[in-house]
């Protein structure tokens, strides 16, 4: 760690991924850099596949990265809890919980990390919803050590996720995790959030990572697309193929790494599909706000 930095150097990154061969693609791989070059240490649980391949192993290897290879069983809530079991998170200062649902950063995350831990939050992510319930989104969610390690966090990483369906996941994992921390007393802070402002009180509650994408990925403060969007497209946005125009814009983040990923992973099915008036919401709520950049916190 170079003199001056600010990153604590025990902070610790428990990354979850999934791979059919063992190979983690370019776009993950330069994620996991840029993590690693705001202080870092990563593990990432690596599902779906017995061995890494030879490219993977060794790019993680001169990033110093650690990978943990393991059955695809407890998607993402179980893959955090395999890094667990494994003690990676011992004696860390910090810990982020992360995954690869996303296409970024399009802009550096140091400038984030730095924004964010001078805040007083115990816990803090890049993205809050008042669907269903207040919660962080899960793909991306930072404990301080005293507000990880409180019992009624804890409790909701130690559940049996293995046998649970991605319905309940949500429900028990990424949901729960929130209430977990409301009921530690611990407090929460996002990038972006609709609990406060015109957005908590005028529009109902959505998704912003779909239906302001163009909006958070032009920006510096959630600056990533979801891979389920540009995937499946499940609102059938109007405006995904705009993702070449936006990504392109940014000199790191290449968008051959998105154009590969789409040739080779087609639209998957949906257990329930959108019906027109989310549909109808979406692309409404899409066009207002694709207009501008999100500023973010100051």
């Amino acid at each position: 760690m170079e003199p001056g930095n600010k990153f604590m150097p025990d902070q610790i990154c428990l990354f979850a991924a999934y791979t059919r061969d063992g190979t983690l693609p370019p776009y993950t791989l330069y994620y996991l850099s840029e993590l690693t070059s705001c202080g870092f240490t990563t593990h990432v649980a690596l599902s779906g596949a017995a061995q890494v391949s030879k490219e993977t192993e060794q790019s993680c290897h001169d990033r110093g990265i650690i990978l943990w290879p393991r059955p695809n069983t407890g998607h993402d809530f179980g893959a955090w809890q395999h890094l667990l079991l494994h003690n990676c998170a011992a004696g860390a200062s910090r810990v982020l919980l992360a995954n690869d649902s996303v296409f970024g950063p399009l802009s550096p995350l140091a400038p984030i990390f730095r924004r964010m831990q001078s805040s007083a939050a115990d816990v803090w992510g890049m993205v809050e919803t008042r669907a269903i319930t207040p919660h962080l989104q899960s793909w991306f969610v930072c404990f301080e050590r005293h507000s990880f390690d409180a019992e009624p966090v804890q409790r909701a990483l130690r559940q049996n996720f293995v046998n649970m369906t991605k319905e309940e996941l949500i429900w028990h994992g990424e949901l729960g995790l929130s209430v977990a921390c409301r009921a530690a007393g611990l407090g929460t802070d996002a990038l972006w959030s609709d609990r406060n402002g015109l957005s908590g009180t005028l529009f109902p509650a959505i998704n912003p990572m779909h239906a302001r994408w163009r909006q958070m990925a032009r920006g510096r403060s959630v600056p990533f697309i979801k891979t389920e969007l540009l995937r499946d497209n499940p609102f059938r946005l109007l405006t995904t193929p705009e993702w070449k125009q936006i990504v392109t814009s940014h000199s790191n983040f290449k968008p051959e790494w998105i154009a590969s990923y789409l040739r080779t992973n087609p639209p998957r099915t949906r257990t329930t599909a959108s019906n027109l008036k989310g549909r109808l919401l979406y692309n409404l709520f899409d066009q207002i706000t694709g207009r501008y950049t999100f500023p973010g916190k100051q």
